[in-house]
Parts: C-alpha cells; sequence; structure tokens
C-alpha cells in the first residue's frame, strides 16, 4: 500500500471518528442539558391537581386530585431513527394505592433541544442553550398551531417542601388574556433534578374575568420525591 493511500485512509478514519465525539463537557455545562436529566431509570412523584371546567356537565367544574409517577425506561427507535427513552406514566388516587400504568410515551435529547411525545404529539419542552434569549415553537413538529415559548426566570433557587435546588428555569409557553380567553401555562425544571413544578391553564372565559369560567382545563403539578 503506497503513502498517498495510506495517508488518504488515515483522514478517512479521522474524520469518522471527530463525528462520533461526544459533546465536551464545557459545551454540555454550558447549554446547561442538567435541567433535563435522561436515565433509565430514574423517577419522579408528583401531587396532581387537575380541574375540567364545562358548563353544561353534569359537575360544571369537576377537581381531581392524584399522585403522578413519570419514569425513563429502556430505549427503542422512533420513526427518524433516532434512540430514545421510553417515558412511562403511571398513576394512583393516593399513596396507599398501588401505581397503575397508564402511558407509555417517549422522550429525547437531540442536539439542542429536548423532546417529549405526548400521545402522538412531539412537542419540544426545552431549547439549548438555556439562556434568555432562547425562543422557540414547542409545537414545531406537530400539527397544533405555532406558538413561542421563552424561559421567563434562569438559575433561580427554589423550594417546595422537600424538593430544594439552587438553580431552576422557568420556561413559559403560554400567557394570553382576552375578552373570552385565558391561557397560563408555565413549567419549572430544576438542574440535575428535571420537572419540579407545572402549572397550566387554558380557559373560556367571559368579559377578561378569569374567575369566570364556562369551559376549560387547569392543571398542576407539584413534585414530591425524586430519584435517579
Amino acid at each position: 500500500m503506497n503513502r498517498t493511500v495510506l495517508f488518504f485512509l488515515s483522514t478517512i478514519i479521522l474524520l469518522g471518528s471527530s463525528c462520533k465525539k461526544e459533546p465536551s463537557p464545557s459545551i454540555v455545562s454550558s447549554f446547561h442539558y442538567g435541567y433535563y436529566p435522561v436515565k433509565e431509570g430514574s423517577f419522579w412523584v408528583y401531587q396532581v391537581t387537575e380541574i375540567n371546567h364545562d358548563e353544561n356537565a353534569a359537575i360544571p367544574h369537576d377537581t381531581l386530585t392524584y399522585q403522578l409517577m413519570t419514569e425513563i425506561g429502556d430505549t427503542l427507535v422512533d420513526n427518524e431513527g433516532r434512540i430514545v427513552n421510553r417515558f412511562n406514566r403511571y398513576k394512583r388516587n393516593n399513596p396507599s394505592a398501588s401505581w397503575v400504568l397508564t402511558d407509555v410515551w417517549t422522550t429525547v435529547v437531540a442536539a439542542n433541544r429536548a423532546e417529549l411525545v405526548e400521545e402522538n404529539i412531539r412537542r419540544v419542552v426545552l431549547r439549548f442553550p438555556v439562556k434568555t434569549a432562547t425562543i422557540w415553537d414547542p409545537n414545531q413538529f406537530n400539527f397544533l398551531p405555532s406558538a413561542q415559548a421563552f424561559y421567563e426566570y434562569i438559575h433561580k433557587p427554589y423550594s417546595l417542601g422537600p424538593i430544594q435546588s439552587d438553580s431552576t428555569v422557568h420556561v413559559v409557553s403560554a400567557k394570553e388574556l382576552t375578552l373570552v380567553s385565558y391561557q397560563n401555562q408555565y413549567e419549572v425544571y430544576a438542574k440535575q433534578i428535571g420537572l419540579v413544578k407545572k402549572y397550566y391553564k387554558d380557559l373560556q372565559i367571559s368579559n377578561f374575568d378569569t374567575l369566570d369560567v364556562s369551559q376549560g382545563k387547569e392543571l398542576y403539578f407539584s413534585l414530591l420525591e425524586y430519584g435517579h
């Protein structure tokens, strides 16, 4: 084998190796991927309050309380050929009840975003790097109307019950008040923990009055415990 061919093959091997390199620790740190840890076996337990509004229903404002556990499961290949993790969801009505598996979603951190596929709806929950100027459309990969998500608070301490963190981000995905509708939706993620709080309101109202609700849904998550 002559020197030219040997040099050519060596160059190809080096290029191939460089393409497979993991991001350097400095890039991982500066992008703050730690706000969305994905590790098989990790779990989170939430206290949940869910309120469904329908003025024509037998119970116009029906309130449910339960506990939700989410868990990072094993891997599979999605329809784009990417390796993703199962995202298992379990529910129970109270702490003494048994967990019941209700959904199997998928999740992945790919390039500069964290994605969660909920009931076949692919949503971008976080965009990296985490900084004030980062803005994205959480619905860019699904059929829902275009939206604009952004970070309202960055790297702020958080304390609620047993959950303590010195670095959290608030992700706002909807914040709008009109004559007949009210949307206020945000999530709080803690570094090296994950989602610690979810606040969701999507309501039909009357005359700007957010307490005069005819239709819609409210959903509140509060993290109780977690394990990685």
